[in-house]
């Protein structure tokens, strides 16, 4: 039976001695920006998670993995922490950015789902009741064709 190595530790140790993995160290930021990139777009990840990666990373290390992503995926993990802003379909990548480092940061929360308009209650005729309709009041209705 195999034994599986605590990968968390590993990286820590990586991180511990960057000179004894030197000839390593792109793969291990490579390795490291999509786990956590992966985490972001987990099914399970929302705010409180966000926020969470955002704590452990802190705001240098967050942004610059920020900074990495696609407009695509900024889009799709924007749209999924505050789904109901009606603003942020059409917004800019740059302004998608903000948004995230704002929630994530704690400083802006999502928005809530907006309520449409209540409607008004207008009483409508059935259509075998409806009014007759006015007739016309012009002279040329009642002309008559000379022969």
């Amino acid at each position: 039976m195999r034994l599986d190595i605590d990968g968390f530790a590993v990286f820590r140790s990586i991180g511990a001695h960057p000179n004894a993995f030197a000839t390593v160290a792109p793969e291990a930021a490579k390795m490291a920006r999509g786990l956590v990139v992966r985490q972001m777009k987990a099914k399970s990840s929302n705010l409180k998670s966000m926020r969470d990666i955002y704590a452990a990373l802190g705001e240098d290390a967050f942004d610059l993995i920020l900074d990495g992503l696609t407009d695509d995926q900024v889009k799709s993990l924007v749209s999924k922490i505050d789904k109901h802003h009606p603003d942020l379909k059409m917004a800019t990548p740059e302004c998608r950015l903000q948004r995230i480092r704002a929630l994530a940061h704690g400083t802006a929360e999502p928005l809530e789902k907006q309520r449409a308009a209540a409607k008004s209650k207008v009483k409508r005729q059935p259509a075998q009741q409806a009014a007759a309709p006015e007739r016309l009041g012009y002279m040329s209705a009642g002309a008559k064709r000379k022969r």
